[in-house]
């Protein structure tokens, strides 16, 4: 799963490493480590274009209070919560890097894990609107796979990253069966280090 992240990112190079145009005011400090309902900066479609903006982390739920952080890449198209957002609403979540915990005895150790060689990167997502705090807003969800081989001793799942040539057709508003193959990651080369 995806429980925390970490991003760092220029603003210059943020609009320009996802052709964004303008920036809104509310990013223009925004850094650090995210957590589950925590906003956060996300890239997505709307009818003007691709844009960023703020966006909560988490789904909300009917029969729960729980948050809906992470959806599992292998249902997603097929579960009620999920599925409409994966068709038309997918986004990407720009991060440096993500947090994943290796259970060692009692004790549990964090890894920072990002990709060699890669300043930042893009988590695969989709949205939704949902009432938080009374008014409705935009929240997003990060989608998981199975942990490749050498990432496997540390957790058995991790966030589904969209290369950047993958990008771009992750972002329309329509759905390709060609997006299923965008949920695997290859030839990735991760780098985790405990912290």
């Amino acid at each position: 799963m995806c429980g925390r992240y970490f991003l760092n990112i220029e603003l210059d190079k943020l609009a320009n490493r996802y052709n964004i145009k303008d920036i809104p005011n509310e990013l223009l400090n925004y850094q650090g480590e995210i957590f589950p309902s925590n906003d956060a900066p996300v890239v997505y479609n709307d009818e003007n274009g691709r844009k960023i903006s703020l966006m909560n982390w988490g789904f909300r739920t009917s029969y729960s209070n729980n948050l809906v952080i992470n959806a599992r890449s292998e249902t997603v198209h097929k579960k009620n919560l999920f599925k409409e957002s994966f068709h038309t609403r997918r986004c990407l979540i720009p991060v440096t890097g993500f947090y994943e915990w290796k259970k060692v005895n009692d004790e549990k150790e964090k890894y920072f894990i990002n990709i060699n060689d890669k300043e930042y990167f893009s988590l695969a997502g989709i949205y939704n609107i949902f009432k938080i705090g009374g008014k409705e807003r935009l929240a997003y969800t990060i989608l998981t796979r199975d942990a490749p081989q050498e990432l496997i001793n540390i957790h058995d799942r991790i966030p589904v990253i969209i290369k950047k040539d993958e990008e771009k057709e992750w972002l329309e508003n329509i759905f390709t069966p060609r997006i299923f193959d965008y949920l695997s990651q290859k030839d990735l080369d991760f780098e985790a280090k405990t912290i």
